[in-house]
């Protein structure tokens, strides 16, 4: 087995990024899993990448320590977070979320608000009225025939009394009416409160 850092160049701007990878084959034509990287690779098309291994080591250890002293986080690279933990044997092996109660970096926010700039999906487009017909449809055909259980039916029950309270305890009662007794000059209603 061998423990690899590599480095995966654009060659279209010149960003780079730097990872780790354990691997029987070195010539494997894996170019890394980064995030950024891979919208990148989407984008300026696979050909436009080339990876250079920078460094082989023969164990975990020693592959984790240099890419931890070479991530750097900037505008030059397509790294998210420091080196020297993540992969798959980092995840398999701790079992929990490694990135819970942290944060993102500034940069790291600006990279991720600037890869998703133009990736909306289906923003600016608009469903046919045959379509949104379907879509109606079909959402109204879930839940025809369905029996609710005791349980289900109490739950719902409980939580639309606590919404109910919250919302009286506001002064915002839910489907109050309010009484029109009388009308201003203006065309405005009084009304009881």
């Amino acid at each position: 087995m061998f423990y690899t850092i590599y480095k995966t160049t654009n060659g279209v701007n010149g960003r780079y990024y730097i990872g780790k990878h354990k691997t029987k084959n070195l010539k494997d034509n894996y170019l890394g899993s980064g995030k950024l990287l891979k919208m990148a690779i989407e984008k300026y098309g696979i050909e436009n990448f080339k990876k250079d291994i920078l460094f082989i080591f023969d164990n975990e250890y020693e592959m984790n320590n240099k890419e931890h002293e070479l991530v750097i986080i900037s505008e030059e690279t397509y790294n998210l977070c420091p080196g020297g933990n993540g992969g798959f044997s980092y995840i398999n092996e701790s079992g929990i979320d490694k990135f819970k109660n942290k944060r993102h970096t500034d940069i790291a926010k600006a990279k991720i608000s600037k890869s998703q700039l133009g990736n909306k999906n289906f923003s600016g487009k608009k469903h046919s009225d045959e379509t949104k017909g379907l879509i109606g449809k079909n959402s109204r055909l879930k839940l025809t025939g369905r029996k609710l259980s005791e349980e289900v039916k109490r739950k719902i029950s409980e939580s639309l009394k606590k919404r109910n309270r919250d919302h009286s305890a506001n002064g915002n009662t839910p489907g109050f009416q309010p009484e029109i007794v009388g009308s201003s000059p203006t065309g405005l209603s009084k009304f009881l409160v």
